[in-house]
């Protein structure tokens, strides 16, 4: 009963689905440059995928990972920024606390 199933879904799957292997290269490289691809999901069968489809894409050397980082280092130079005019706020009400307070 099992092989009968199975040829039955591979039949199935093979009449109504189907994939274009130039658009699904296309929208895996589209996914690498967005920083999607990279997840920790499914990685052999990336990993295998990559290479039939014979898309090079090291994680490592990864564009997007520099963009990413990039933008987290702005974000913590401007964190930083935040944080020095909280501080300076927090002295100044002091200050004026001590003004009402005489």
């Amino acid at each position: 009963m099992y092989c009968h199933d199975l040829l039955i879904n591979r039949i199935y799957f093979s009449r109504y689905y189907y994939a274009d292997v130039d658009k699904t290269r296309i929208e895996i490289k589209r996914s690498i440059e967005v920083g999607e691809w990279d997840t920790k999901e499914f990685t052999e069968m990336r990993k295998n995928l990559l290479k039939l489809l014979e898309i090079k894409h090291n994680p490592i050397d990864n564009e997007v990972i520099m963009k990413k980082l990039e933008k987290l280092e702005e974000l913590e130079k401007s964190y930083d920024k935040k944080l020095e005019k909280l501080d300076k706020l927090e002295k100044l009400e002091e200050l004026l606390e001590e003004i009402r307070a005489k």
